[in-house]
């Protein structure tokens, strides 16, 4: 089972609401958004750009072509070899025959040679080389579902990249909402210190929020960084900007103060928009083919024909050969004459130690593990369909309270501040408030983030694309 780690900063307080309007404000547009350089990427575009750019996946691809080439080889070996053949052979002495006293005849020549073509056929060998041919296929076969599993899992491993980057995206926003109230409320407090309605303690306590969050929003903003970076790695592409220092492009102006200027303004699918792109994946059902257990039945086929074929080795081999070709020179007679020769050979090993038997055994016991292990890839592919089933299921539900919780909690803060203004609570009391707004807020989003994980972990597990 494929799990996101959703490594985001522990959040310690600090509300998500935007200060109120003064009293007489009239309602106006929406401010507008902050001005930086743009980078815009959807969820589609992403997994699109890692598929085409993944070294990974072209290795698994250039892997199967070799074994579909294998497989390719093996099989024109199962048909007659024609073939070239020439020699040529010097020799310092040549024989000679003394015919009569005084007279000899030389045996040959110094120079000697011989070409033409040559045909070559195994006519007969137990089905040794057909078996090798089957087991280069079934070799390919399994490349070829590695290379299947290949691009789901950059599939799988890009989404996951995408789904961090939102979710941290979504902190960032949330963060610089929940310092801008900070900051509104600690000139509230710095206001009513100076009309004596206000303590220095009060004082202390919301600057020393307002620099807790401005420690979480930077240190959301380098969070977000990373997460991009991670994804433009699986992207393969260059986006050309400062990543350095993100924020969410929909953040509206004014910015909180006291930060860095935005070097990017980052522009990702919603969570929730995400969440109904993918919404239908939650009916499929699991891949009974899937590709991580294709291949090892696969890898099991090929080593049973590989053992057949080396155990075809015990039996007798007939071989045909043929060839003609210009040969020189022609005993004692200096001229080139032309041979034609047909041959049949047959061999057989009678004692080789248990070689071919031990080879086709360990081969067989090859097999034998890839079926286990195909079995075994099999019950867990299961497994995690099932705890993703059950994980989603379990998500849904806490995603109605963590909408309950965070509306609940947006109230409670808001009448806790107006409390505090009329001296009823402490700011202590101000602060816990705002806490288990952002917390809620923050468990919403990651709600949504893991739900979008185990989506995608039952897409990939589906293989629908």
């Amino acid at each position: 089972m494929i799990e996101l780690v959703l490594s985001l900063p522990l959040l310690i307080a600090g509300p998500v609401r935007a200060a109120a309007p003064a009293s007489g404000t009239s309602a106006q547009a929406a401010p507008p958004a902050l001005t930086a350089p743009e980078l815009r990427m959807t969820l589609a575009e992403a997994v699109s750009s890692a598929l085409a750019d993944s070294p990974a996946l072209r290795a698994a691809q250039a892997e199967e072509k070799a074994a579909a080439s294998r497989g390719e080889s093996r099989w024109g070996g199962l048909w007659p070899q024609l073939s070239l053949e020439s020699s040529y052979r010097f020799s310092s002495e040549v024989p000679e025959l003394t015919v009569v006293p005084g007279k000899t005849q030389s045996l040959g020549d110094h120079h000697n040679y011989s070409v033409g073509p040559s045909l070559n056929w195994t006519l007969w060998d137990q089905g040794a080389r057909r078996q090798a041919w089957l087991s280069a296929v079934a070799a390919a076969d399994a490349r070829s579902q590695d290379s299947t599993l290949a691009r789901r899992q950059v599939r799988l491993k890009t989404r996951l990249a995408y789904f961090q980057a939102q979710l941290a995206l979504e902190q960032v926003r949330l963060l610089g909402d929940s310092l801008k109230l900070a900051q509104s409320q600690h000139g509230d407090v710095e206001k009513r210190r100076e009309a004596g309605a206000s303590s220095r303690l009060d004082s202390l306590q919301a600057h020393h929020e307002v620099l807790t969050r401005l420690r979480q929003f930077r240190q959301a903003r380098s969070d977000l960084a990373a997460a991009l970076r991670d994804l433009f790695m699986l992207t393969g592409r260059d986006p050309g900007l400062d990543l350095s220092l993100p924020l969410d492009g929909r953040m509206l102006m004014p910015l909180p103060a006291d930060i860095e200027p935005a070097s990017v303004a980052v522009f990702l699918d919603r969570l929730d928009g995400s969440l109904a792109e993918l919404a239908a994946i939650e009916g499929w059902t699991i891949d009974a083919s899937h590709p991580g257990v294709a291949a090892l039945r696969d890898t099991a086929r090929s080593a049973k024909f590989a053992a057949n074929g080396t155990r075809a080795g015990l039996w007798p081999r007939l071989g045909l050969s043929a060839r003609t070709s210009l040969e020189y020179p022609n005993g004692p007679v200096l001229e080139d004459f032309h041979q034609n020769a047909v041959g049949v050979s047959a061999s057989m090993p009678l004692f080789e130690f248990g070689r071919t038997r031990r080879e086709a055994e360990g081969l067989d016991r090859q097999a034998l593990a890839a079926e286990e292990r195909a079995e075994g890839s099999r019950r867990d592919l299961v497994r995690d369909w099932q705890k993703a089933k059950d994980q989603l299921l379990g998500l849904k539900a806490q995603k109605e309270l963590c909408l309950k919780a965070a509306a609940e909690a947006h109230e409670a803060a808001g009448l806790t501040y107006e409390s505090y203004k009329a001296g009823r609570v402490t700011f202590i009391e101000v602060q816990t408030a705002n806490l288990r707004e952002l917390e809620a807020l923050v468990q919403t989003a990651r709600t949504d983030a893991q739900s979008l994980v185990q989506l995608a972990a039952m897409a990939s597990l589906s293989g629908k694309e």
